[in-house]
């Protein structure tokens, strides 16, 4: 009898730990996928890769999730014009943050109009 109660709590010492870990990283694998659907649609929308960064912090039973999106100083129109692109993709359950850049560096204060690039050869 003691000897099964061993090999119970030495299984359970060995088997918790990789039960949590493979808990831990589905959550972090979801995580990834919703950023990288996010990601697609912000790139989607603006045509291409931008400033703006986008993070996922997966949703715990004890947490909520958090989507940060984060741009450099200047650079806010960035989030203005990916908005529609970006919001419908925020799961339920997710908190999302706007985090700007550094208020003391140099600002551009619209977004840039695009010029016609001139022929090369």
């Amino acid at each position: 009898m003691m000897a099964m109660i061993a090999m119970l709590l030495m299984a359970a010492l060995f088997l918790g730990p990789l039960g949590w870990r493979v808990w831990l990283d589905r959550r972090l694998a979801q995580a990834e996928r919703i950023a990288a659907e996010i990601r697609a649609g912000v790139n989607r929308r603006l045509h291409g890769e931008s400033m703006l960064g986008v993070q996922v912090a997966p949703r715990y039973p004890w947490s909520s999730g958090r989507v940060v999106l984060s741009v450099p100083s200047g650079y806010e129109w960035l989030i203005t014009a990916a908005w529609p692109g970006l919001l419908p993709r925020v799961p339920a359950g997710y908190d999302l943050v706007v985090k700007l850049g550094d208020a003391s560096a140099p600002r551009v204060l619209a977004e840039p109009t695009p010029r016609e690039l001139r022929r090369a050869a």
